[in-house]
């Protein structure tokens, strides 16, 4: 009796922490179901579960967690445990992750990622201070200006009416101290945005414009790249402590793969998809010698207005040696 009375103090005491061990981690994400995105975090999930026989399970909820400011709010609640961020809503956590997304800051993705890997340690300080972990880097594709009317300069781009994010008031107020017309809407306002003309010019990557079809509402692409798109896939503190030290290096080394997977598919599907879109209409606009080397003198300017206002000084600075860093190799 007593030995049974004992097996069920041990078994009290040591459940706990294997139930939390086997609940799925709930990853969420505004990715569209079976986009190229929706399939990685799908493998990921699978390769993670098959490693750790079982012990880690994700259950990946694209497109059906809501908007990416729900998502941080879950994550918060716990509800939701993981997520694959845009920078956007990385902004949102913490200002500096804006510096991955400054306008012509960056000329290649081997250069962004050089600059990401440098960043890393203060990016992953900068998260555990919010209670995440930082798990990899995820790849949308470089956003291109798409347009209602053909647009080759940036004078041009200065006199369309530009999608921004709603909500995002330090990003409308850059584009106005700099000359542009921000036009703030949700995300779902989009389409209608185009179709009402609202607004007639939006930065997105070309793959997920072909997934939208905004394309046929404006129907040119400025061939100049804007910003690589980049997300982090994060998970919580909380979630990330009930897995053992085991777990926790299958999970950061499946992420490395993952990571290793969007910036080498992404580009093939942005490339694959301007094509496709070429064939149904869309007309891309590549500027003269002349008009990217305006482009490149102004870049300096547009990134440096962000220094200190967007991004916090040091985190510019930081950012702006590795690149430099980068380009001198």
């Amino acid at each position: 009796m007593r030995s049974l009375l004992i097996s069920i103090a041990v078994c009290l005491l040591v459940s706990p922490a294997h139930l939390l061990a086997q609940r799925p981690i709930t990853l969420g994400s505004i990715a569209p179901p079976n986009s190229l995105w929706d399939r990685a975090l799908k493998e990921m999930a699978a390769d993670l579960q098959k490693v750790t026989n079982r012990r880690v399970r994700l259950r990946v909820a694209s497109s059906s967690q809501g908007d990416e400011a729900t998502i941080v709010r879950r994550l918060k609640l716990n509800s939701t445990q993981a997520a694959l961020l845009s920078q956007t809503a990385l902004g949102e956590i913490d200002p500096a992750f804006n510096v991955l997304g400054m306008p012509f800051f960056f000329q290649s993705d081997d250069e962004a990622r050089h600059v990401l890997s440098a960043l890393r340690p203060t990016f992953e300080d900068v998260l555990a201070d919010q209670g995440f972990v930082l798990v990899g880097w995820g790849h949308t594709g470089w956003a291109h200006f798409f347009t209602a009317e053909p647009v080759s300069t940036l004078e041009d781009l200065r006199r369309a009416k530009i999608f921004t994010s709603a909500g995002d008031d330090a990003m409308v107020q850059w584009y106005k101290e700099n000359g542009f017309d921000p036009v703030p809407l949700a995300v779902t306002d989009v389409a209608m945005g185009l179709n009402t003309g609202l607004i007639n010019a939006y930065p997105l990557p070309p793959y997920a414009v072909m997934l939208v079809q905004y394309y046929r509402s404006a129907p040119h692409m400025l061939d100049v790249p804007l910003a690589p798109v980049i997300n982090a896939l994060l998970v919580t503190e909380r979630a990330w402590e009930r897995l053992s030290s085991d777990d926790q290096e299958a999970f950061l080394s499946i992420g490395q793969e993952f990571e290793d997977n969007q910036w080498d598919e992404v580009p093939r599907q942005d490339r694959e998809a301007i094509d496709l879109m070429r064939g149904r209409g869309l007309t891309v606009s590549m500027p003269d010698d002349a008009a990217i080397v305006a482009f490149r003198q102004t870049a300096d300017e547009l990134t440096s207005s962000m220094r200190g206002t967007m991004v916090p000084q040091d985190i510019y600075d930081l950012a702006l040696r590795e690149r430099n860093s980068f380009r001198g190799q």
